[in-house]
């Protein structure tokens, strides 16, 4: 599993589907994007983005992609597999790297 996955979940507790305010859900996405830029300190998070003058950009693309991930999924009938949920994970991270004209994950 992912960093940002693992410290993400923890975050995702504070967003409940029946108390989605405008405010909490850029909370959220911020969080997550933090929690993305301190990924950069651990091998297995965006280490090789560390200094890149796009990882902000990048963070905020994949936070908010991550947020919107953890909304759909939020309904009992969208549980999605641990390893599908890797794999999306993993293609939205390639999808803003792309974004960026970053270089691709490394699987």
């Amino acid at each position: 599993a992912s960093v940002i996955s693992a410290c993400a979940a923890a975050a995702l507790f504070s967003v409940t589907a029946s108390a989605q305010t405008a405010a909490q859900l850029v909370q959220a996405s911020n969080g997550y994007a933090d929690m993305c830029k301190k990924s950069v300190n651990m091998p297995t998070g965006e280490s090789d983005l560390k200094g890149n003058p796009k990882l902000d950009d990048y963070c905020k693309c994949f936070a908010d992609k991550f947020l919107e991930r953890a909304l759909k999924s939020q309904s009992a009938a969208n549980q999605t597999p641990l390893q599908e949920s890797l794999n999306q994970e993993m293609e939205m991270r390639q999808s803003c790297r792309a974004k960026y004209n970053l270089p691709a994950v490394k699987k």
